[in-house]
């Protein structure tokens, strides 16, 4: 019992080590930003009509569609910070990807990344 409970870190901190082995490439970064701009893009505040209306066709007869109903602004609010959410994901991507590139470039001296 006493080995089990002394290997269960080990174990742990194996499976966070490999869950995190991959890296992305810039590229791979900057395709994902663009999805998630994109994506983001689609549920923009400025389509915000657009997008309640279909959300209330899609709803129609459910209980959620009564409270998007009902409850318009909230609504808009969520659409928002998901807007806004997804927004600040694809910069950040962005930002990696770039942040990245100019690393790989512009090595500082002495080897030190």
């Amino acid at each position: 019992m006493r080995n089990r409970i002394s290997l269960l870190p080990d174990s742990v901190a194996a499976r966070k080590r490999a869950a995190c082995a991959l890296t992305m490439t810039p590229e791979q970064a900057e395709n994902r930003g663009m999805a998630w701009v994109m994506g983001a893009f689609l549920i923009c505040p400025c389509h915000l009509p657009l997008t309640l209306g279909l959300a209330a066709t899609l709803l129609s007869g459910t209980a959620a569609g009564v409270w998007l109903r009902q409850h318009p602004f909230v609504a808009g609010s969520i659409i928002t910070a998901i807007w806004l959410a997804g927004t600040w994901r694809g910069i950040q991507y962005f930002r990696s990807a770039r942040t990245f590139a100019q690393a790989v470039l512009h090595p500082k001296p002495g080897g030190a990344a």
